[in-house]
């Protein structure tokens, strides 16, 4: 068993920095992983942050693309773009062309909403995309990694559990695109730890963070400071045979959104939120083989 697992840091939890600035801050840190997000890339210097990223010494981790989604996501102010399906892909297409070059471990997709299809037709617009996506990631040397979401105050996609999950999976028939696992989508589900250990072979990259109940959509915290039994989730996820990335990725709101949180971790010095964040894990971590019995 790893005696310490592999870190990173989602540059979306740190919405007010460069590319740049968050090698840095992530270089200072436990972390050795970031997670790219497309939207701190900036057009025609893609060359210069990719020299940047090799001299960091930093892993590209979960990336996330601008196109995250076949069909659009609600609302759309994270993750904007067209309605039609055919032109959303072709953007998504273009998204994992530009994050290939940093030669991520994976890179994050997920569904879209259902709204104003069928089931069965968002179903197949998905399946049909997401095929097409993850035939180019493994032409150029990575691979997808497919997201539940809960849908709290946002409708970002159809699948909501591990199970639907994996099943979409299943139907779309390439080893190119896995599961990722985001402990605030997942964490009270019924059959959570046993649903873990058994698909965590086919998990691709992890984000952590906490629950507290949420007082508008972007109310996340820091991984340890919330309800979760997290401990417990590292152990299945462990036992299951995971030795991959734990992103640290979470959104609160400081007003940006509409919701002005007096206590928004976007208020904190970046250093101490991922220090805060890092440490968090940690101590979960090496508390993980009492988790089970808890």
């Amino acid at each position: 068993m790893p005696d310490e697992p592999l870190l990173s840091v989602c540059q979306l939890s740190l919405p007010d920095t460069t590319f740049e600035q968050d090698l840095e801050l992530i270089r200072a840190s436990a972390a050795t992983g970031v997670a790219i997000a497309e939207s701190k890339l900036r057009d025609g210097e893609e060359e210069q942050q990719v020299a940047a990223l090799i001299a960091s010494g930093l892993t590209a981790t979960v990336c996330l693309p601008t196109n995250i989604a076949p069909l659009p996501l609600r609302p759309s102010y994270i993750f904007p773009g067209p309605e039609d399906p055919d032109a959303r892909l072709e953007l998504m297409l273009q998204s994992i062309r530009r994050l290939a070059r940093f030669k991520p471990d994976c890179i994050t997709v997920i569904t879209g909403s259902s709204e104003g299809y069928s089931l069965a037709d968002a179903r197949k617009i998905s399946l049909d995309s997401l095929r097409e996506a993850t035939k180019l990631a493994v032409e150029l040397g990575t691979r997808l990694a497919l997201e539940s979401n809960r849908n709290l105050a946002i409708d970002f996609s159809f699948l909501r559990t591990i199970p639907e999950t994996i099943d979409f999976l299943d139907e779309i028939g390439n080893p190119g695109i896995g599961f990722c696992y985001d402990f605030y989508h997942l964490w009270d589900q019924e059959n959570l730890l046993e649903d873990t250990v058994r698909v965590a072979s086919r998990i691709f990259g992890v984000q952590h963070n906490d629950w507290r109940e949420p007082r508008c959509a972007a109310d996340r915290v820091i991984t340890g400071q919330g309800v979760m039994n997290i401990s417990a989730m590292l152990s299945a996820l462990e036992r299951g045979g995971f030795r991959g990335w734990y992103d640290f990725e979470i959104f609160s709101d400081d007003g940006r959104w509409g919701t002005d949180l007096p206590d928004s971790l976007w208020k904190l010095p970046y250093d101490q939120l991922i220090e805060r964040a890092n440490s968090g894990l940690l101590k979960a971590w090496y508390a993980r083989r009492k988790g089970d019995s808890q």
